[in-house]
């Protein structure tokens, strides 16, 4: 498959993707139903799907945590069901972790870090679609439209790395096109990854949605080069999934003003709801499709959000301390520090290839990284 790259997809959007018309209320986005929910009675399929390994080509770097030991070919990683239990295994070792940071004085102190898949993360990240409401509606006003395009690939017998490696593979090229289709106006994009729910076969793979905010009128049909983008640099895109017809187009600005209390008035309850941020309470509750993307992406290491340079700022709700500059140095666990890897954020990796690598060290043999994420 070659070195990583940075994208996603999974098949067609017509079996793949919900409908997004239903009404949303309230000042918080519901966590129990996902905005692509489907069922499919396909369960043994999705069965079939977890026996895969997470690659079957080589190139793709994987976290150590994912790495088939007792394979002697080379440097494999496990299937897809046994690094979904590693994952929940992680989860649970970072239950009794505390983050350190230092300062530029030598004062050490505790505090709290999530990883990504804690629902503390989920509620900033939340806030952080606040911030981008506020920031997005400040600067547009009235003016403001929201597009949101959905990119797919199939997913048919690919081993689910592979698949979202494949997906990536459009990413530049997408950007591009829609910088080129939005030459001379302001806008500016969010794309998150989100499972494909269900029972069917792409049950956990993973598709892209892609929020682009414009200051002005825009009409779906001049996305279409976009989608043309992605099916051009995407070998697993269908011509079929990626049609206008299914690009939503809203009057945000507009929608600000009005009063019924059935209209969404709230950008980011939109977003949430549209763009699958939505959890459980504990994220090993979570439906088995959402724990084998959440694995998938922590194998991967792949960022699940993707903000534009811009929508990254407006969603900036973390300032830096003024006088003092705080560095993560390690983490606390049963009492006993470890520091963390600057060189690699703390996370050991391995490249899959089939070359058998000279005398591998396994766990516990030699030099770890108890690091950070």
């Amino acid at each position: 498959m070659g070195a990583t790259r940075e994208v996603v997809a999974v098949s067609q959007q017509s079996s793949l993707v919900g409908a997004h018309s239903e009404n949303w209320g309230g000042s918080r986005l519901s966590k129990t139903k996902p905005a692509d929910q489907r069922k499919r009675p396909e369960k043994a399929s999705v069965r079939q799907s977890r026996k895969r390994p997470l690659t079957e080509g080589e190139g793709i770097s994987f976290r150590s945590d994912v790495r088939d030991w007792d394979d002697l070919d080379g440097d494999r990683p496990v299937t897809w069901a046994r690094a979904t239990n590693n994952w929940r295994q992680y989860i649970r070792d970072k239950e009794d972790v505390v983050s350190v940071f230092e300062s530029t004085d030598g004062k050490r102190v505790t505090g709290s870090k999530p990883h990504r898949f804690d629902p503390e993360y989920s509620d900033k990240q939340y806030a952080k679609l606040k911030d981008l409401e506020r920031g997005i509606s400040d600067e547009y006003g009235k003016r403001l439209h929201t597009a949101m395009l959905t990119f797919t690939a199939s997913g048919d017998g690919i081993a689910p790395a592979d698949h979202l490696e494949e997906l990536d593979s459009s990413w530049g090229a997408v950007t591009r096109e829609l910088r080129r289709v939005l030459d001379g106006r302001r806008f500016e994009r969010l794309a998150i990854l989100e499972p494909h729910p269900g029972d069917g076969v792409n049950n956990g793979y993973l598709h892209i949605h892609m929020a682009v905010f414009v200051d002005g009128p825009i009409r779906a049909e001049a996305f279409q080069s976009v989608y043309d983008a992605h099916i051009r640099n995407c070998d697993l895109a269908e011509r079929d999934a990626h049609t206008t017809d299914d690009i939503d187009v809203r009057h945000a600005g507009a929608e600000r003003d009005l009063d019924d209390d059935d209209q969404l008035d709230e950008l980011a309850i939109y977003l949430a709801e549209y763009l699958g941020t939505y959890g459980d309470d504990d994220p090993l509750d979570a439906p088995e499709h959402v724990q084998a993307s959440n694995a998938l992406l922590w194998a991967t290491e792949k960022r699940r959000w993707r903000p534009s340079d811009g929508a990254q700022q407006y969603m900036r709700t973390e300032p830096k301390e003024p006088d003092t500059d705080w560095e993560l140095v390690g983490i606390e666990k049963d009492d006993e520090f470890i520091p963390a890897d600057p060189e690699n954020g703390g996370v050991d990796r391995f490249t899959a290839s089939w070359d058998p690598p000279d005398d591998p060290v396994k766990p516990g043999e030699g030099p770890q990284n108890d690091g950070i994420q």
